[in-house]
């Protein structure tokens, strides 16, 4: 899985005028039939030559480079995974390569600093997220993240606690009191899984958790997590405790994406109204780039597909709307940027701040109020 300190070789890197990043994502995914028989091999060879032919002289002689690097590794390459994230600067001994578990778009970017934006956009999509899989006697816990799910630990009840189904009149009195010790373990057994839940929560960082098993396992699981932790949880799903992890993945993350698009609706809604009151809010393409360049953005808030495009001062790397000649804060030349999202999203991220790209009704709604904003610190 990708962490933190991965993504932050990446983030951290600075702008290199003089020696350029190839950044490769690459659908492999092989239910997909163009992509059997290697196919996606010859989808990055063509891709890769179109690139080439924009460039020049030294310039194209540095990415022929890279992009052999890279061409290299995927040959080389057994696929298992739905995608690549690639970044390859040869100048300066530079690769870094993930799997990725989830849907990716093939293309190529070939500039100053690796381009993130739809690395940060999977990431956001796909949070970690966890599963507490249970009934009265045996629990699993797992860690779902970017498609890729982990189980962290199994927990046992130490003593019995199924149900007694012990019959007949002279046996009552010891059905009852041996299924009320029953039950008392079964709570206890539940009570730690809480608390072991509670320490992984911790550990992992995950906004919000699944709760799957019996009904009866769920809701007291439930009762027993703190209120903290009964905040994240977003749903309970029947599930048999022998789930492969396929299984669990595959209706938790149904769950999870239906979580994601309630709560995009929601952050939109406060985001408009907050930035109306100018409650520490901000909202359209030119107010959220000088936040950004003022790094004040705590959460900076977009709508899928929106890639306006603006330029960057040659000197003090300051980011700016079409429309400018010189940069306004220190009057260096400007250079053309496609995608000027990309850049104040992994600005914003390297401050320490959040991304959110909205999709569906929300991403409709923020279009409307201008496509872009921002949560200000």
């Amino acid at each position: 899985m990708i962490t933190n300190p991965n993504l932050r070789e990446l983030i951290d890197r600075d702008p290199r005028p003089g020696s350029p990043t190839l950044s490769i994502y690459l659908d492999i995914d092989q239910s997909d039939a163009a992509n059997l028989n290697r196919k996606f091999e010859v989808a990055l060879f063509n891709m890769l030559r179109e690139l080439e032919t924009t460039l020049d002289g030294p310039l194209q002689r540095d990415f022929h480079a890279d992009a052999i690097l890279i061409q290299h590794f995927v040959e080389g390459y057994r696929p298992r995974a739905k995608g690549l994230a690639i970044f390859s600067d040869s100048s300066e001994d530079f690769f870094w390569a993930y799997e990725l578990h989830v849907p990716v778009k093939t293309e190529a970017r070939w500039s100053e600093m690796p381009y993130l934006r739809p690395l940060l956009e999977m990431m956001d999509e796909h949070e970690r997220y966890g599963v507490i899989l249970t009934d009265r006697s045996r629990t699993r816990l797992f860690s779902i993240f970017l498609g890729e799910i982990e189980e962290y630990h199994e927990a046992l009840a130490e003593a019995n606690v199924t149900r007694s189904k012990t019959s007949g009149r002279d046996h009552i009195r010891s059905q009852v009191r041996n299924q009320r010790r029953a039950d008392e373990r079964a709570v206890g057994h539940l009570k730690e899984v809480a608390e072991l839940m509670e320490a992984v929560a911790g550990r992992l960082e995950f906004d919000r958790l699944v709760l799957a098993g019996s009904v009866e396992a769920t809701n007291e699981v439930y009762r027993q997590l703190s209120k903290s932790l009964q905040g994240k949880v977003i749903g309970m799903i029947a599930l048999p405790l022998d789930a492969s992890e396929q299984q669990v993945l595959g209706e938790t993350l149904k769950l999870s994406t239906s979580s994601e698009r309630t709560g995009e609706i929601e952050i939109v809604k406060h985001l408009i109204q907050a930035a109306q009151k100018q409650n520490q809010a901000t909202i359209g393409l030119d107010n959220t780039i000088a936040a950004v360049q003022a790094g004040r953005v705590r959460q900076l808030v977009y709508a899928e597909g929106w890639t306006p495009s603006g330029s960057r001062c040659s000197n003090c790397s300051s980011l700016m709307l079409d429309g400018e000649d010189v940069c306004r804060y220190c009057g260096a030349d400007l250079h053309a940027v496609k995608d000027l999202l990309a850049r104040a999203a992994r600005r914003v991220v390297a401050m320490g701040g959040a991304v959110e790209q909205v999709r569906g009704d929300a991403a409709t709604h923020l279009r409307e109020a201008g496509g872009i904003g921002a949560f200000l610190r």
